[in-house]
């Protein structure tokens, strides 16, 4: 079970994942790893449940890794194998078919950074701010860090904060285009559920079709994306959702995606 340290919420067919650990700034123990896993499974399952926020709570986002429980008497193939269920998270949030907010309330560094940019989109308080720290303990960028990180900012800027372990403001990370928007702290959950219920009411086999093109299209051809678009197509065709936003096209109404 989640239990307290990660809080699991539904409002409106919006699940809310709070990380709850704020003493330690919700770096990510082995609860609160074995927590996040069991609602993004529970979020994947539930048909009702149309639109993901990811946050934290106090002044840390995420944190990264809880040093304490790192691995000491390891050896290399055994850390691999330690690595997977962070690992699996990275995997989770990139092919659960609905979007994910990150809500970014505070301290986003080291692992922290890269569960941030594992979410479809980041919304950041004004307090915000993030970092590739790893370097500062010797340790490599993990959880996708060296997937998205670069699609977003570009190779020679990605390698730059991740060599420097440079930490930037919740600004300067809109201005790089890892933020979304920023807003003041008291402000950011009202936006960041304004965007997820917006996002609710869309259909839903459209964004899990296109989720899955974006995620691989920087990998893949013109060729080969023009093919999955036709796949995606016939399938978001024979969906209710494809059916009823026609019908409302054509009697000039908005969709009601979710009453189907």
């Amino acid at each position: 079970m989640m239990g307290e340290s990660v809080l699991f919420e539904i409002d409106r067919r919006v699940a809310k994942i709070t990380l709850n650990e704020p003493e330690h700034l919700n770096s990510l123990s082995r609860t609160i790893t074995e927590g996040l896993e069991e609602a993004l499974d529970r979020i994947e399952q539930d048909t009702n449940i149309r639109s993901v926020i990811l946050t934290g709570s106090g002044k840390g986002f995420c944190v990264g890794g809880n040093i304490k429980e790192f691995p000491t008497e390891m050896n290399a193939l055994q850390i691999k194998d330690w690595m997977k269920s962070a690992s699996n998270l990275a995997l989770k949030l990139n092919k659960i078919e609905k979007p994910v907010i990150a809500a970014v309330n505070g301290f986003s560094m080291g692992a922290g950074f890269s569960l941030a940019l594992a979410a479809d989109f980041i919304i950041a308080s004004e307090n915000a701010s993030f970092g590739m720290v790893f370097n500062k303990i010797g340790a490599v960028p993990d959880m996708g860090a060296h997937y998205y990180l670069p699609r977003i900012v570009g190779l020679q800027l990605a390698k730059y904060l991740m060599f420097t372990a440079k930490k930037i403001t919740a600004q300067e990370a809109k201005e790089l285009g890892i933020v979304l928007n920023v807003v003041p702290e008291s402000e950011l959950n009202t936006r960041v559920f304004e965007i997820a219920h917006q996002m609710s009411e869309s259909a839903l086999s459209a964004i899990g079709l296109s989720k899955s093109i974006l995620n691989r299209s920087f990998t893949m051809s013109l060729e080969q994306i023009l093919y999955e678009e036709g796949i995606a197509q016939g399938l978001a065709f024979s969906t209710d959702e494809h059916k009823e936003g026609v019908r409302a096209f054509v009697e000039k109404r908005k969709p009601d995606f979710i009453g189907i």
